[in-house]
């Protein structure tokens, strides 16, 4: 009886909302649903908000490297649309978008890396746009040289979770005779100053798996020796000096890791691919590792992955603390198809096309047990789109996403209530005939205003004002 009454009330309390609630659909806009990529919004206040996209192709016949910024007003009229061409526009060059981050809410940082079989060069740039002038500004972070294509290196961006820094890392070309060097640079994510470059280098026979940024600025790189076979070790880089630390006795071989921080202290969660006799596949174990103390919390066994049939990877979605709990939002990527080659369009080459989908929520403690895991029967959604946006206002999670119905998929912002989906007090549906973008969502709390976008196939877009939501 007691739980029926409690559902009313939610109930209630829904629909004493739905009444207050109103939307307003801005105009219709051009987009390329095919080429852009990268699609966020951005640089958001009361009275603008951007939505930033990125069109990297190379070769055929129409190669286009280039930003695209569009500016919208409260009322979600588009306004103006700034575009700039990546550096190095010539057919000798191929390009490479790395990331794009926000400096506050003022200016989007963009990393670019160009490299040329011609002039057997690689240079690193940071285009930032700034909206108050609506202009970009191009600068050369670093420029290398290499022997051929093939040997040109790879060039990696990140930020730390705090959003205080932006790592950019050129990894040179190594084998087992040519021991690994790294161009690594920092840039202030508050100001966009480049603080310092430096080169880190490793003894020959050692090899580094992934590089990630801590919240103080320092590079991790998780990496194995001749030393330790498959197993890895980790190198601390912060421009000055490299610390190492290890994992114990523990086997531990670990996919790209997710860095945090809580107070002083710096934690890594990864998953550990290690066979342990029966092989539990690639996704069938998580780790959560004290950086400060150099030792692994727990090692928890995870069977969230298992049944998913061509499985790509495992995206760490977002992570919150809070209430002595860690919550991690995590999706997967994983083929869905084949798609025409776009590098050779008149061909019939094919290459994989792959869907986002299968969200879950990790929920640890803070000695980094696997407390609790919840999975999300949602739609999934082609490459470039997420299954699932996810928003912490004042502690409470809101996931925009669509929901697995009796007959279809319905969409909604749905509050999370301990962490499931609780149809009681889903906050709002959008009934329009278009798709809503679920990795948007924007709110206002001094507007009581949320930001959303719906795409009506590949061509037209809009985004939706709705007022008078209290989330």
């Amino acid at each position: 009886m007691k739980t029926k009454i409690v559902a009313i009330f939610f109930l209630l309390i829904s629909i004493s909302g739905f009444s207050q609630i109103k939307r307003e659909l801005g105009t219709k806009f051009d987009y390329n649903g095919k080429d852009e990529k990268d699609l966020k919004v951005v640089l958001v206040d009361n009275y603008n908000h951007y939505m930033f996209s990125v069109i990297n192709i190379d070769g055929g016949m129409m190669p286009t490297n280039k930003l695209i910024i569009r500016k919208f007003d409260q009322k979600n009229q588009l306004v103006d649309t700034f575009t700039e061409e990546f550096p190095h526009k010539d057919v000798f060059t191929l390009h490479n978008y790395l990331g794009s981050f926000e400096i506050g809410n003022e200016k989007l940082v963009v990393i670019t890396d160009t490299y040329s079989n011609k002039t057997k060069k690689k240079e690193l740039h940071k285009i930032t746009f700034d909206k108050k002038t609506g202009t970009f500004d191009t600068t050369l972070i670093s420029e290398h040289t290499f022997e051929s294509l093939s040997k040109s290196g790879t060039a990696y961006a990140m930020v730390s979770q705090n959003k205080n820094y932006i790592g950019v890392v050129y990894s040179k070309f190594a084998n087992k005779k040519v021991a690994e060097e790294h161009e690594c640079a920092i840039i202030d994510g508050r100001t966009g100053d480049l603080l310092w470059q430096k080169n880190v280098s490793f003894p020959l026979l050692s090899f580094t798996d992934n590089v990630v940024l801590n919240d103080s600025g320092k590079f991790i790189f998780v990496r194995t020796t001749k030393e330790t076979g498959s197993k890895n070790v980790l190198a601390i880089a912060d421009g000055n000096t490299i610390e190492n630390k290890d994992f114990g006795t523990e086997d531990v071989k670990i996919k790209k890791p997710l860095s945090f921080s809580v107070g002083p202290n710096d934690y890594l969660l990864a998953f550990d691919t290690y066979a342990h006799g029966v092989n539990r596949g690639e996704y069938g174990k998580i780790l959560m590792y004290d950086v400060n103390a150099g030792k692994v919390l727990k090692n928890n066994f995870l069977e969230n992955f298992n049944q998913i049939k061509d499985l790509n990877k495992v995206n760490f979605n977002t992570l919150f603390v809070q209430n002595d709990e860690i919550y991690v939002f995590v999706d997967c990527d994983f083929q869905s198809g084949t798609k025409p080659d776009p590098t050779f369009p008149n061909s019939t080459f094919k290459v994989p096309e792959y869907s986002n989908g299968y969200p879950s929520l990790l929920i640890f403690t803070m000695d980094g047990e696997l407390k609790r895991s919840v999975d999300y029967k949602v739609l999934s959604f082609k490459e470039g789109n997420k299954s699932i946006g996810v928003q912490n206002i004042k502690g409470n999670f809101y996931l925009n996403t669509y929901v697995k119905g009796l007959n279809h998929y319905y969409n909604g912002i749905y509050q999370l209530n301990n962490g499931s989906i609780d149809q009681n007090i889903k906050r709002l549906s959008l009934d329009e005939d278009g798709t809503v973008i679920t990795q948007f969502g924007n709110y206002l709390p001094e507007a009581k205003r949320l930001i959303l976008a719906e795409s009506y196939g590949d061509t037209k877009m809009a985004f939706i004002n709705v007022t008078g939501i209290q989330l």
